[in-house]
């Protein structure tokens, strides 16, 4: 009976350390899991900008040949009048139903041949006006795009509506369009989207959550919004063939005089064509890359932003 026992009790304590590994092992998992976590959404926010429309490129489009005009054919008229031709009544055709039968269904067999030419060639016709349409109307829109007029690069941005469908570059896009220029208005998200605390996981395997540093929450405030100005360029330098853009970055801020919150400018950026081109945007870091271009920020690490005098008017 007593070596049962410490059979049993050893069993017991046996099973109760594997519940243990296992629980540690679960909690090691979900921890790295939480901190992954984490680490891709912060990321996430300074890397907007890595993601950009897909490039359109106007000057081909508008050089582009017209569709080329059907031709008519014989080609099944030319082969049933060649069968008729070939044909010589044999010693058998009479059992047939005699030759002048046969001539009947060859030159019947010739008439449908005509009708599916001519069948053929109205469905050719129909899709080369199709084309035509399409060709004047892609043409044209690219012809005006190239030469910057104002009504055409509207059209094309009320179409692509790339930037409202990232959820983290803010709340709207707006566009002011002149001649050959466009000053995009972005209202970014507040401060509230860079997340409070700081997770990283113990030797211990467990998870230790910090407040953020405020120079660090700050720091990575201002990348997300650099970053929603790179991406609001990228993307209309990739779908509109202009030189140079303006992209103003809006907050909701407190106005101290008022005490309510209106929207304010934060950062105003002229971008440069040639130069934006030649970022390595995957490696950049969004804040540093604005000494690329000029541009108005007021930031400090202590206090965030403050608001400046955007390069380009807000209101049309």
């Amino acid at each position: 009976m007593r070596s049962v026992a410490a059979a049993s009790r050893a069993a017991e304590r046996d099973a109760q350390r594997r519940r243990k590994i296992t629980h540690k092992n679960q909690m090691i998992a979900e921890t790295a899991s939480d901190v992954e976590a984490w680490e891709r959404y912060v990321d996430s926010l300074v890397s907007i900008h890595t993601e950009m429309a897909d490039m359109i490129e106007w000057h081909s489009i508008a050089s582009q040949p017209c569709p080329t005009k059907p031709v008519k054919t014989s080609f099944h008229q030319d082969t049933a009048e060649l069968v008729a031709a070939k044909f010589k009544p044999g010693i058998f055709d009479f059992l047939r139903g005699g030759s002048s039968k046969i001539h009947a269904r060859l030159e019947a067999d010739i008439t449908n041949a005509i009708a599916r030419d001519q069948q053929q060639y109205d469905e050719t016709v129909a899709s080369y006006m199709k084309a035509i349409a399409e060709w004047e109307d892609d043409t044209g829109l690219a012809r005006r795009i190239v030469q910057g007029e104002a009504a055409a690069l509207r059209q094309v941005l009320v179409e692509m509506q790339s930037l409202s469908e990232v959820a983290l570059v803010g709340t709207e896009v707006g566009y002011l369009i002149k001649d050959s220029f466009v000053h995009a208005v972005a209202r970014v998200h507040g401060d509230d989207i860079v997340p409070k605390n700081r997770r990283k996981q113990l030797a211990s395997g467990r998870l230790s959550e910090t407040k953020m540093p405020t120079a660090q929450f700050n720091e990575l405030y201002q990348d997300y919004v650099a970053s929603v100005a790179l991406k609001a360029a990228g993307d209309l330098f990739h779908i509109l063939p202009l030189n140079t853009i303006c992209v103003t970055c809006t907050a909701h801020l407190l106005d101290l005089k008022t005490g309510h919150k209106e929207w304010a400018p934060i950062l105003s950026v002229y971008f440069v064509r040639e130069t934006f081109m030649g970022l390595r945007l995957s490696d950049i870091d969004p804040s540093e890359a604005m000494r690329n271009f000029k541009h108005a920020m007021n930031f400090s690490r202590t206090k965030g932003f403050g608001v400046v005098e955007p390069l380009e008017p807000l209101q049309a």
